[in-house]
């Protein structure tokens, strides 16, 4: 765990250690569903397009067409990519493997 995430709160790092306990998509289904609302899985699930498009070189235009997403929320997720913690990367580069090795 980075070291600033200790600062977080103990609230928050129980979350984490709940979600690295789900064993499959139908867990992290049942989960999130109870977890969050529509809009917020919605907000996360455009998150994560709007990452792979950034990363497939996509224009803030195009993206913002493809997804609905603002050009603020596009921002915020260029920013994270390139300054973050590299959480986007990590789970975009685990996903590509995954479609790779499924083909």
């Amino acid at each position: 765990m980075r070291n600033d995430a200790k600062g977080l709160g103990e609230d928050i790092q129980n979350l984490y250690k709940a979600i690295l306990t789900l064993q499959s998509e139908e867990d992290c289904v049942r989960f999130f569903e109870d977890l969050c609302t529509i809009q917020e899985l919605k907000a996360m699930s455009q998150r994560m397009e709007v990452a792979k498009l950034l990363r497939k070189g996509g224009t803030y235009h195009e993206i913002a067409e493809a997804t609905g997403a603002s050009t603020a929320t596009i921002s915020r997720v260029n920013r994270c990519l390139i300054y973050g913690a590299e959480g986007y990367t990590t789970v975009l580069n685990r996903l590509e493997a995954q479609e790779t090795q499924e083909k």
